[in-house]
This record gives structure tokens, sequence and C-alpha cells, in this order.
């Protein structure tokens, strides 16, 4: 009898060791997997944050050329103004500067 509980407890022994080596060896897979899992999550994660930041710069360059587009226009347009009212105004301020040049050397 003590040869066969002798032989029970190298059998249990070698079953314990067996399982341990099991739940070692899935234990590295599933955190293998696990390192895995979490690097593709990382590069989903990193591909949607640019993706959301590319969509943000396109966004914004579009609101700014459509900015910058109104001003130049009422730029434009003011400059045009500008210039229509220096061309109506140059008779009256050439008839000025001559009634003054005629004034400053008509008295001499």
């Amino acid at each position: 009898m003590t040869s066969k509980t002798l032989e029970q407890v190298v059998d249990t022994e070698k079953a314990t060791k067996d399982l341990v080596k099991q739940y070692a060896e899935k234990r590295e897979a599933l955190s293998a997997d696990k390192e895995r899992q979490i690097a593709a999550w990382t590069s989903e994660k990193d591909a949607a944050i640019n993706a959301f930041q590319q969509a943000q710069v396109d966004a914004n360059q579009k609101v700014l050329e459509a900015y910058q587009a109104e001003e130049k226009a009422k730029n434009d347009q003011e400059i045009q103004e500008l210039k229509d009212k220096f061309k109506n105004d140059l008779p009256a301020l050439v008839s000025v500067v001559i009634s003054e040049v005629k004034n400053s050397y008509g008295n001499r």
C-alpha cells in the first residue's frame, strides 16, 4: 500500500506540475493576446485621432479661406470706392490746387 500511495503522490505531483505548466503557457498566450489587442486598439485610436485632427484642420482651412475671400472682396470693394471717389473729386482737387497756386504766386 505504501508503494501505491507513493505512486499516487508522484502521479499527483506530476499532474500538478503539468497543470502549473499549462497554466503558465495559457497565461503567457493570453498575455500576448492582450498585448496584441491593446496594440491594435492603440493603433485604431491613433488613426481615429489623426483622422479627426486632419478633418478639423481641413474644416478650419476652409473657414479661413472663406473668411479671407470675404475680407478680400470687402477690401477690393473699398479700394474701388476710394478710387471712384478720388476720380470724382479730382477736378475739384485740381481746382483747389490751382486756386491756391494762383493765390500764392498772384500776390507776389
